[in-house]
């Protein structure tokens, strides 16, 4: 008994891959065994895998069994070696689940997928943009990164990574180079605004970085906590600049001035409270911004603006270029539509 004991514990300690070998060549064993052994009994081959199968599985139905001498000596060996050795597979292979739903929980894995979206510290500024773009794309990937012990959200599509952000090899795990697009935040858990730029500036640094050692531009987004600290990016190719308390001033402002408002904001904002905004471009068509809005406002979509341009005070005249992106607020179902010749 204490033989088998150290022998267990010898079998226990072994690779997992050597494990799968030998659970291999037993079920090969048993299968080809039984076979040409008792022909008569098992006359083809998936009857003595099916009969070794349900032997080491302890399962044992009984519609197939050994009758002869040599067939049940085989037997014998499957229930002394071969129980074993597939329960420490099995063994081996939950602990193998488990692990990596521990290191995927905790962010220790990289993403090796692409066309997706990265988020740089865990707010809950961070937790509604996410949301928001989920709403407007159910199917969109991300990946969340943070210095957090586990992953603050569980979601299918939501991959995190554990480590200092402005650590290349953290932004490298999270694949960067293959993101459609960067979104830094603001780390709420730092108080002083200067700190906190700080380290959004550092972070976007280790981006800007990047993108020059691979020579592949990568589409950033910056929440910053005071606009005076912009200059201090200007040598970071960052394409957008969110500043954190701009949309909450501007916004109390206009429902302090017109009442009521808001609902309107919140359309806009948001694809949950109303219809979106879709992005276009131009149709050759159209020569002139006029005839742009109105030939959209006929098929319902409204022209919001041109570029980052909201001002059509010149639209009868100014001339629309095919190179120029149109911003525009209709329903997914018009959109689809003045897409579909694309």
């Amino acid at each position: 008994m204490a033989i088998f004991m150290r022998l267990w514990k010898q079998v226990s300690k072994m690779d997992f891959g050597f494990i799968l070998l030998l659970s291999v060549i037993i079920i090969l064993l048993g299968t080809f065994g039984i076979y040409f052994l008792e022909p008569e009994g098992f006359p083809s081959l998936f009857d003595g895998f099916w009969w070794t199968m349900t032997t080491l599985t302890t399962v044992g139905y009984g519609d197939y069994y050994p009758v002869t001498v040599g067939g049940r000596l085989l037997g014998i060996f499957l229930f002394i070696f071969g129980i074993g050795i597939i329960g420490v597979l099995i063994s081996k292979t939950v602990d193998a689940i488990t692990t990596f739903q521990k290191y995927k929980r905790e962010g220790k894995l990289e993403y090796t997928m692409n066309d997706h979206f990265i988020y740089i510290n865990w707010s809950k500024k961070t937790e509604r943009a996410i949301a928001e773009v989920l709403a407007h794309s159910p199917e969109a990937e991300m990946v969340l990164i943070d210095t957090l012990g586990e992953s603050p959200v569980d979601h299918p599509q939501i991959h995190y990574i554990q480590g200092d952000p402005s650590d290349e090899d953290i932004l490298l795990r999270a694949n960067i180079m293959d993101a459609k697009r960067v979104a830094i935040f603001s780390d709420s858990r730092i108080e002083d605004p200067s700190l906190i730029d700080g380290k959004t500036l550092l972070i976007a640094s280790a981006v800007e970085g990047l993108s020059k050692t691979y020579e592949k531009e990568i589409h950033t987004i910056v929440e910053i906590s005071e606009d005076r600290h912009i200059p201090k990016f200007k040598h970071i190719a960052v394409e957008d600049f969110i500043l954190s308390t701009d949309s909450v001033s501007f916004l109390m402002a206009k429902a302090t001035i017109h009442p009521g408002t808001t609902s309107l904001f919140r359309q806009l904002l948001s694809k949950r409270y109303g219809n979106n905004i879709h992005e276009l471009k131009a149709n050759p068509e159209w020569k002139t911004i006029k005839q742009a809005s109105e030939e959209l406002l006929q098929k319902g979509a409204i022209l919001l603006a041109v570029n980052d341009s909201m001002d059509f005070t010149d639209a009868i005249n100014r001339e629309l270029l095919e190179s120029d992106t149109l911003y525009v607020v209709c329903h997914d179902r018009v959109y689809e539509q003045l897409t579909a010749g694309e």
